[in-house]
Parts: C-alpha cells; structure tokens; sequence
C-alpha cells in the first residue's frame, strides 16, 4: 500500500516536470510563461518532496519494507525531485527580473545548507508568485485598454537621460517604461546627448535633436513632448531657454532634476583634491570616448550640479525661460528616499549625507530642489521606503509596493494627452 502511495507521489512529480501548466492557460509574453513553469515546478518540488519523505518514513518505521525496494524509492525519488528541483530553479533564475542579484546569491549560497535551504527556497517562491501575479495583472490591464491609445498624444515623447548615462538599444536608461508607453499609443524618441558634459554642450545637442525629430514630414512631428530626468531637466531647460527650441516643444515634464542645485555635489567637488578630481575626469572621459561620448567632459557636467553651477545657470535662463512660458508647458516630479537601507548602490550610501546638506531627497537631489514649473507631483507611497533616484526611472526594474513606476508614466502621459499637447 505504502509502495503504492510513494509511485504516486513520483508520478505527480514526473508529469509536473513534463507538464508543468495547464493546458489552456495564456501569458503575456514567453519570458513570463517560462518564469511561471519555473514556478509551478518548484512549487511541486516542495509538495511531492515533503510527500515523499513522509511516505518513505512512514513505511520504513510502520512496515519495513526490504532494502532494496526502500532504496529503489530513494534512487528514483531522488533523481525526478533534483530533475524537477533544477527545471524549476534555472527557469526562475533565467527569467525572474524581481529576484534581483542578491537573491540570486543567496540561494546559491545557502543550497547545501539543511533547512535554511528550503527557508530561502519558500522566499525565492514567494518573490516569483508576486512577480508573476503582478505581471499577469499589468497585461490583463493592457489588454483592456489596447484600442483606447490613451498615450497617443498629440505630439511624439522625447525621452531625455541624466547624467553618465547614454541611450543603448540593449541597455534601456528607463527600463520597462518605454515599452509600456509605446503599448499603450505613445510614440517615443530618445534625447541621445553625451553621458557627461556641460548644460549648454547638451541643451546644444539637444536642440539639434528636437529640429532633427521636428524636421520629419509628419504634421504631429512639428513639436515634442520633452519627458527628461535629472540634469537632463537642466540640458533641455537652456535647449528651450537659450537656444531657441520653444516653438519645437508642446511641454517640458523634468524628474527629480536638480533646479537648484546640490549642495552636497558642491561639498564633495570642494573636499577632493585638484589632482583627484582631474584623475578621476581623465579616466571617465578616456572611458567614455570609447563608450560613444564625442567630447565628454565629466567636471564640466558635475560643477553644473552643484547649488551655485545651477544659479548661475537659472541666472542666464530666466528671461528666456519667461518668454517660452508663453509657448511651452513646464512642470516636474519630485520623489523621495525615506531610508537609505531602501536604496540601491550607492543611493544606500549618499542619502544620508545629502540630507545633512539639502534635506529630504532621492539619494542624490533633494525635494525642494526638484520643484519646478506650473505644477509638481509629488511622488508619496505608503511604508517605509521611498521612491529613489534610480527608481523613478524604473533603472533597476523593480516591482515597488505601493509605486507602479509604469502606470506612474501612463498616467503622466495620459494627463499630456488630455492637455492637448
């Protein structure tokens, strides 16, 4: 009987391994299907595991069964569990964007620790579950909304990259957000300025960027829709300021962009050394020249940062800025770090310091200094963590309880749309 039971038990196990989702059931992409086989597999693991063990045991103490059968079970127990154990975790590990490389490590390294294995393997189920609800959840709703195009605006998105960063086709500056967007009716560009030079060389190259998109043929083309963050916000202020681009722009949205500066930056440029801050601008800018930068100039870019680089700059801009406050629609979106425990390297590291110096912030700008324009929405969500720098822009493709960073930009985009712009 109990030999009955413990075939069963390994025949469970057998067809999860073959067939691991029901037949019938849909996903949204083949990333997230195989991320939900990886899942269901080790789910089964733990059941037919647990199943099997107490079998084995019960019929080893209740009816002592030979040796050579009870080991039977064993060899063939233990080859269709580690198969269905493995399948299960290089699915999730391939696949899962939510287990993040700390997770990842974790379960490598507790995996031939007795019972803290199968602790860190219920965790490693737990985050996955999430994940796949959370998804399948997002692309139901996409699905709802598909023929609305309620990103659709009238005129295209030029997304616009902070600084030491560059637009990659394979590298995303704003993770998950663009496809959301593009899903959803928005047309969307990239800024494509260097990682790390001054405001006026990147309001420069941008303004060729904006006459280079406002040049196509297309009617809904003659302007753009400026979505930008961090000193970003700053390169395509001066670009509509400075460099005549007010009438080729419908609206100007920054994020966490520094409009009045950092005064830990200016902190950190005055305490280093000379010698150290040109060592440390010729091997970024060496780097750089390699990474696609023309000219990169890294002290340039961070001395444009700092509280008084950006007063001088909002010096020069404001009459400019006044007279395009006719012709474009100015607004920003400020978050905040509530822990620095929440923040991911090395927003972990600088939050508290730039505290001390400016005050509530994201890890590098502050509050006050992100607002800017007609209106500011405040990023707020409940708990202890925050928005960071980082997670604004979806840089490490989170899942953040309570912040649904691409609904977050839907609605942003949506809100331009119903403008008109």
């Amino acid at each position: 009987m109990m030999l009955m039971i413990e075939v069963l038990i390994l025949l469970l196990a057998v067809y999860k391994l073959i067939r691991p989702v029901r037949k019938g059931k849909t996903f949204s992409s083949v990333r997230l299907r195989q991320l939900y086989i990886g899942l269901c597999q080790l789910k089964y693991f733990l059941i037919t595991f647990s199943l099997l063990g107490c079998a084995v045991l019960l019929n080893w103490t209740m009816f002592h069964p030979g040796w050579k059968e009870l080991a039977a079970v064993i060899f063939c127990g233990g080859v269709i569990e580690a198969l269905l154990f493995w399948s299960g975790m290089i699915g999730i590990y391939l696949t899962s964007v939510q287990l993040g490389l700390k997770w990842r490590i974790i379960g490598g390294l507790t995996g031939m620790i007795p019972l803290v294995n199968l602790a860190v393997l219920m965790k490693l189920i737990s985050i996955v579950s999430a994940e796949v609800e959370f998804e399948q959840e997002k692309a139901e709703l996409d699905a709802v909304r598909a023929e609305s195009q309620i990103c659709q605006t009238r005129y295209p998105i030029l997304l616009v990259h902070g600084v030491f960063f560059r637009d990659y086709k394979y590298l995303n500056y704003w993770g998950r957000i663009p496809k959301e967007l593009s899903r959803n009716g928005a047309c969307i560009y990239y800024g494509k300025q260097q990682s790390a030079a001054s405001v006026k060389e990147c309001g420069r190259e941008l303004a060729e960027r904006i006459l280079e998109i406002t040049a196509e043929e297309n009617e809904s083309h003659k302007k753009v829709n400026i979505i930008a963050h961090s000193k970003g916000g700053l390169d395509c202020r001066y670009a509509v300021a400075c460099l005549g681009m007010a009438p080729y722009v419908a609206s100007i949205t920054t994020i966490n962009t520094p409009h009045h500066g950092c005064k830990f930056a200016e902190w950190l440029l005055t305490m280093a050394p000379a010698s150290f801050r040109r060592w440390i601008a010729k091997r970024y800018n060496e780097t750089l020249r390699h990474l696609g930068d023309k000219n990169p100039d890294f002290l340039a870019a961070v001395e444009d940062l700092t509280a008084s680089g950006v007063e001088n700059l909002n010096r020069e801009m404001a009459e400019g800025e006044q007279e395009a406050a006719e012709q474009v629609y100015f607004q920003s979106v400020a978050s905040s770090l509530k822990k620095p425990s929440y923040g991911r390297f090395p927003l972990n590291l600088t939050q508290g310091f730039v505290k001390l110096f400016d005050g509530e912030n994201d890890g590098l700008v502050s509050l006050d200094s992100m607002k800017w324009g007609k209106r500011c929405y405040e990023i707020r969500v409940q708990g202890k963590r925050g928005v960071s720098h980082g997670d604004v822009i979806d840089l490490n493709r989170e899942n953040i309880p309570g912040f649904d960073v691409r609904e977050f930009y839907v609605s942003l985009i949506k809100d331009l749309k119903d403008r008109g712009f």
